[in-house]
């Protein structure tokens, strides 16, 4: 659809982000930044595919870089998942307090609305495995973005389970409340090694 934002400019969803509304928000931030920081990795590996310095690298860039793209489009869809996700919870909180259905409506919009922000987490923190070996063999005169990418990533992952946080309280009942908070604690393990090491073997070759 042409008015989702992943089709406006960034002057637009700069000035929607600004704006008095509530959409977009932290959560479709968070993917964008994902989804910038796959960008970075995706633009590392094609300054090195194709390079003879680089060719005993050629195929392993060529796969990261086909698994930073699928991490992209998944994030770049997140960015408006996020906001279907705000706008179902204010709906069924908007249902009139004598609506039977009003507690189940509530209860599944939040159970939406933790679940996505998991994603966009869970899909940041499968770039930063990418982002080693990248720093270590990749172009050198673009690691850089190596690191710019890897911080990304990890300020994704913090930014979204914000949201989680918020959410994951109002649900504790549910059934899915168990893997919500498993799936939080499994997602931020050791993402601040692998982007430190990241970082460290980038700098090491500037």
């Amino acid at each position: 659809m042409q008015n989702e934002l992943r089709h406006q400019s960034v002057q637009h969803f700069l000035d929607q982000l600004a704006s008095g509304t509530a959409t977009p928000g932290g959560g479709s931030v968070a993917a964008l930044s994902g989804a910038l920081a796959a960008g970075l990795v995706t633009m590392v590996c094609d300054l090195t595919i194709g390079r003879p310095r680089y060719a005993a690298f050629e195929s392993e860039a060529q796969a990261i870089r086909q698994q930073a793209e699928a991490i992209r489009a998944q994030l770049t869809d997140l960015i408006q998942a996020d906001i279907a996700a705000y706008t179902e919870v204010a709906n069924a909180y908007k249902l009139p307090k004598e609506d039977p259905q009003r507690p189940q409506a509530i209860s599944d919009a939040l159970v939406t609305a933790t679940d996505v922000p998991l994603r966009i987490a869970e899909q940041a923190a499968t770039l930063l495995p990418l982002c080693l070996p990248l720093a270590a063999h990749g172009n050198r005169t673009a690691v850089g973005d190596v690191v710019a990418g890897a911080h990304l990533a990890v300020a994704t992952v913090g930014a979204a389970l914000v949201n989680v946080t918020a959410n994951i309280g109002a649900i504790a009942s549910h059934p899915r409340a168990a893997e919500f908070l498993h799936r939080q604690q499994t997602v931020q393990a050791g993402i601040e090694a692998q982007r430190d090491a990241a970082v460290a073997t980038a700098i090491a070759r500037m």
